[in-house]
């Protein structure tokens, strides 16, 4: 996080608050262009998007942020308001700001005229404020990889115990780290596939190479667990392995089942083909492959192609 983040007070807030109050006026989804930069720029945000780099995936990173905190928005007589301000509703759902208002004063028990001068600065102070502390929270959670420094000589250890065993922690910990990182290349890999329009193979083929790191990180996550435990050692807040994983940056959800059996397919020794041939023949590997390429990819692999034209984001 920026110093610029850290001190969310004063002018920083109220532009927080200015923001929220545009993507009120659009409404729901959050489009890139209809976003400030300062709720894009939460660190929050930056680390729920496929690449935070890419300001229309922090775009659709904010918006399952903001749904998030509407659905949990701790003023509880406003909740179900200030889902309809938005557009959060299925009765809401890509309607005018006019009919919005309107119905989210009915829902409020208030008059729309006075719904507006008060009541809706209200809401939008308020879910500007948990997307500020969401974000704090986030920044504070957020793992560091190891840090690493150039070595002139070579590694050489004393004939301890203990620094045998420090070394074996250390091992696990850059082994985790090293299946995030490339799992992260590969998310950002199908990420530049699917913005170009590539052939559907290609998209494909770059789905299934996530997938088998994503099943080598689960495999590191449980080696670590099994050998040190649920709770990172040596960190300064307690963090779990997954906690890791996950920073390699979103991917879709799967079931306990699935994920044991992918961890039990990422072998770091093995290679792709022969991940994707047992996969294949695992009982259900065949169905997690093809829900894993839609959700990643937004669409079934048979309707990617050059000639097919994205949906706008």
């Amino acid at each position: 996080m920026t110093a610029s983040e850290r001190i969310l007070n004063g002018q920083a807030v109220d532009v927080l608050v200015d923001e929220v109050r545009v993507l009120v006026r659009f409404g729901l989804p959050v489009r890139p262009d209809r976003a400030g930069g300062r709720l894009l720029g939460l660190s929050g945000v930056r680390a729920r998007a496929l690449d935070p780099n890419d300001a229309a995936s922090r775009a659709r990173a904010l918006d399952v942020v903001l749904r998030e905190e509407l659905g949990r928005l701790e003023n509880a007589e406003l909740a179900a308001a200030a889902r309809l301000l938005f557009g959060a509703e299925t009765a809401t759902s890509g309607a005018k700001l006019t009919a919005r208002r309107e119905a989210a004063a009915a829902a409020a028990g208030y008059e729309v005229h006075h719904f507006r001068k008060r009541i809706e600065p209200k809401i939008c102070g308020l879910v500007a404020w948990q997307l500020r502390r969401t974000s704090e929270v986030s920044d504070a959670a957020l793992p560091a990889a190891p840090a690493l420094h150039a070595s002139g000589r070579p590694l050489v250890l004393p004939a301890d115990v203990f620094a045998w065993e420090a070394a074996e922690h250390q091992h696990a910990l850059a082994a985790l780290w090293g299946t995030v990182y490339q799992l992260r290349a590969e998310l950002l890999t199908v990420a530049r596939l699917v913005s170009m329009g590539a052939p559907a193979a290609e998209v494909g083929g770059a789905a299934v190479a996530a997938l088998w790191r994503h099943a080598q990180v689960l495999a590191a996550t449980a080696s670590y667990r099994a050998s040190y435990g649920a709770v990172l050692l040596h960190t300064a807040v307690d963090l779990a392995p997954e906690q890791i994983g996950a920073s390699a940056g979103w991917t879709p959800a799967l079931a306990p089942a699935q994920e044991l059996l992918l961890a039990a397919l990422g072998e770091p020794e093995r290679g792709l083909a022969d991940f994707t041939a047992r996969l294949q023949q695992a009982v259900g590997g065949t169905e997690l492959a093809a829900a894993w390429r839609r959700a990643l990819t937004g669409r079934p692999l048979e309707q990617h192609g050059p000639d097919q034209e994205e949906e706008s984001v």
